[in-house]
């Protein structure tokens, strides 16, 4: 396999914030520096990240995606709570929860399944559904702590999801930049 033959893809959900979170994010900017809020048009809940991808299997990824829009209807979350991984004390992603995330991982199964008979592995540490919201990148302001904490079990609203993307991820100054390859329209129930 030759390394220019390949690149970084994922399979995800973009995500509009409801506007709880979207009044969230100019408190999480004034933290300064550490913290760096997503931009609200790069916002996803990725479903699989596949990591290097072979263009061979570009093909037959997108066919995997258009066969979801018959598997899948569309659907409504709601946000639930603030939290920290790895951890709230020790935070490197600021994340919003999914009050029910049953169809999410539906999906995600879903994905796991017939991504694995293309070659590509299993995801080890499982799915924890969440909206990534800001990553923390060097000690930050203790104020941070306190929204964590403040806001924990804070619910922020809900979107109906009706589209899932199929992206490629580059690295382009200190930032992700994702460019959408496919878009699949979830059916109506």
């Amino acid at each position: 396999m030759h390394k220019n033959r390949r690149m970084k893809t994922f399979i995800a959900i973009p995500i509009h914030p409801p506007r709880g979170l979207r009044k969230l994010l100019p408190k999480l900017e004034q933290l300064g520096p550490a913290v760096r809020p997503i931009a609200v048009d790069q916002m996803h809940i990725t479903l699989k990240y596949l990591g290097a991808t072979d263009l061979e299997d570009i093909m037959p990824i997108s066919a995997l995606l258009k066969q979801m829009r018959s598997k899948f209807p569309r659907l409504k979350l709601a946000f639930k709570g603030l939290g920290a991984f790895p951890s709230v004390e020790h935070p490197n992603v600021i994340w919003a929860g999914i009050n029910d995330p049953t169809l999410l991982k539906a999906m995600v199964d879903y994905l796991e399944q017939e991504t694995e008979k293309l070659g590509y592995p299993l995801e080890r540490k499982g799915f924890h559904p969440h909206l990534t919201l800001a990553r923390v990148n060097a000690k930050p302001a203790e104020e941070l702590f306190q929204i964590l904490q403040d806001r924990e079990n804070a619910e922020w609203g809900e979107v109906t999801v009706d589209t899932i993307k199929y992206f490629q991820s580059e690295q382009k100054s200190q930032r992700a930049q994702y460019t959408e390859m496919q878009t699949v329209k979830l059916y109506k129930r």
